[in-house]
């Protein structure tokens, strides 16, 4: 029987100054668009607070404002691009991961941080905590053996050491103790706890960089519509060896696998009839690694597919369009608390490559449970690549569902 957990932190422990209204949009990055997750509006010197929804659509067709534009292709210099680009509306550090205990029983893991600017610039303002940038992160285990995933959610400041990232002198990300933090060049630490006792969800994870960076679209230029800048900067850390300890449901479990890192920041929208996407990433064990997905209606049927990547284990990237996959769905899951249909299972076929990929989630129930409802699982994948078997791992993200009578939480 699956289980939940719920927030981590509420969005009442936000404070304002004095007579300084702060107006609160917290965006929930999915791989290719933005989605708003959150608008919250918090009015200083009162607890009244008022928390509103936005269809997918909505969110992403607002005005672009004075935020830079992604219109060309831009050098990226690492540490420093793995820190935050403020003058971009939305940012997103994306960690999600396929562990293994001992016996060889695998686990999932996402630890996600979320960056948006309210406004262009920041207005001249006296206190240590006036800020227009907000924070937003999530945690996610899952557990095969226990048929479990448990989520948690986070809201703060960009201000006052609360939450923020940095790319110089080295990369770290953080919201309070969840964080991610270069310790050395291409290392990292990971760390998220939440619960106490019996109910302690608690991960950390020292990942190593062992493949090139891969740069999505023209060379990290990710288009998201026609129109000139709708587009964000897209990069992906892949092959992130991954080695430490989790703790789910209070046990202490040693643990190693692979971990995927995106990275992206823009200000772009979504249009037409798109209300959701399906995003898949894949790791085989011959060293191959996909990202692709394609857009839908908000009822799973398909409009049209995106662009994606192929990485060869040899480091050769090539970029797939609609022309070289079809994502076939397999079968479908009924989630127990929102009621939400989602496809659960898939065969993905590249014709042009020899590859079909079939992928399956490691636990059905694997929607997250936070202000806004997704959902991001951990897969496993069979490959048949030119005749050949390969298995592999990864993670499934599924936006913007709702059932038949346009329920949409």
């Amino acid at each position: 029987m699956s289980s939940r957990s719920g927030i981590g932190r509420s969005v009442t422990e936000l404070d304002c100054n004095a007579g300084y209204h702060c107006g609160m949009m917290i965006v929930l990055r999915c791989r290719w668009l933005f989605l708003l997750l959150l608008l919250i509006t918090v009015g200083c010197g009162s607890p009244a607070q008022t928390v509103a929804s936005a269809s997918v659509v909505e969110a992403l067709s607002r005005g672009q404002g004075d935020f830079a534009l992604a219109t060309a292709p831009q050098p990226f210099v690492f540490p420093r691009d793995h820190g935050p680009h403020p003058d971009y509306r939305t940012e997103w550090w994306y960690y999600t991961g396929n562990l293994m205990d001992d016996a060889g029983r695998p686990y999932g893991y996402q630890l996600t941080f979320f960056r948006n600017a309210l406004t262009a610039e920041m207005p001249a303002r006296s206190s240590d905590l006036a800020t227009n940038q907000f924070y937003m992160a999530h945690f996610a285990l899952t557990s095969q053996l226990a048929d479990r995933h448990v989520s948690f959610e986070r809201f703060s400041r960009g201000a006052g050491g609360l939450a923020g990232a940095s790319g110089e002198p080295a990369f770290e990300v953080w919201l309070e103790d969840w964080a991610v933090r270069q310790t050395e060049p291409g290392v990292y630490l990971l760390n998220a706890r939440a619960g106490e006792g019996d109910d302690r969800t608690a991960l950390t994870l020292t990942l190593r960089e062992t493949r090139p960076v891969v740069l999505h679209g023209d060379a990290g230029l990710s288009q998201k519509g026609p129109e000139l800048g709708n587009a964000n900067y897209y990069y992906s850390l892949v092959g992130l060896a991954s080695n430490g300890e989790l703790t789910f449901a209070g046990e202490v479990i040693p643990v190693t696998g692979l971990s995927w890192m995106d990275h992206e920041y823009g200000t772009s929208s979504l249009s037409g009839e798109i209300r959701g996407w399906n995003w898949f990433a894949v790791q085989l064990e011959n060293g191959m690694a996909f990202m692709f997905g394609e857009f839908h209606d908000g009822l799973g049927n398909p409009l049209s597919v995106y662009a994606g990547t192929l990485v060869y284990a040899d480091g050769r990237q090539a970029t797939l369009t609609d022309a070289d996959f079809e994502v076939e769905t397999l079968r479908q899951w009924i989630s127990p608390v929102t009621g939400l249909t989602y496809p659960a299972a898939w065969r993905v076929h590249f014709p042009q490559h020899g590859i079909e990929l079939t992928i399956e989630p490691i636990v059905a129930d694997q929607e997250m449970d936070v202000s806004f409802v997704y959902y991001e699982g951990a897969t496993q994948v069979s490959a048949q690549v030119e005749g050949e078997t390969v298995n592999g791992v990864g993670y499934v993200e599924l936006t913007g569902y709702s059932d038949r009578t346009g329920y949409q939480r």
